[in-house]
C-alpha cells in the first residue's frame, strides 16, 4: 500500500507516542514488583517475581530497539520532505509493512504482559 510522507510521518509520530507510553508503564509495573518483593518473601512469590522481571527486560529491550528504528525511519521521511516539500503530500511510499508488524506483536506482547501481570498483583494483595 502507498501513502503520503506526511500520512507516514504522522503514522511514526503515533507509534513513538506509544513507544514512549510502554516504556512509562514497564517503569511503573517494575517498581509496583519491587513493592511485592519487600512485602513477600515466599519462594514461589519470588519465582512469578522473577518472570515477570525478565518479561519487562524483553520488553524492554524491544520497545528501544523499535524506537530507534522508528525514529530512523521518520528522520528519513522528514529528510526526503524537507528536500521535495512539494512531495509531502504528494508523493506515494510504500507503507513499511515489517514496522508495523512489529508494532502490532509489541503490542500485543506488552498488554498480554501486562494483563497477566495485573492478575499476579490481585493475587498478592
Amino acid at each position: 500500500m502507498k501513502d503520503s510522507i506526511t500520512h507516514l510521518h504522522a503514522v511514526c509520530e503515533d507509534w513513538k507516542k506509544e513507544l514512549r507510553f510502554f516504556k512509562d508503564e514497564i517503569r511503573i509495573l517494575r517498581h509496583r514488583l519491587s513493592d511485592i518483593v519487600l512485602r513477600n518473601h515466599d519462594r514461589d512469590m519470588m519465582v512469578q517475581v522473577e518472570h515477570f522481571e525478565n518479561k519487562f527486560n524483553i520488553l524492554e529491550r524491544h520497545v528501544k530497539e523499535l524506537m530507534r528504528e522508528v525514529k530512523g525511519k521518520d528522520k528519513e521521511l522528514v529528510s526526503q520532505a524537507a528536500a521535495q516539500p512539494q512531495a509531502k503530500s504528494e508523493r506515494k511510499m510504500d507503507t513499511d509493512q515489517t514496522f508495523e508488524d512489529m508494532m502490532l506483536v509489541t503490542s500485543k506482547d506488552f498488554y498480554d504482559t501486562k494483563n497477566e501481570y495485573l492478575k499476579f498483583v490481585s493475587k498478592v494483595f
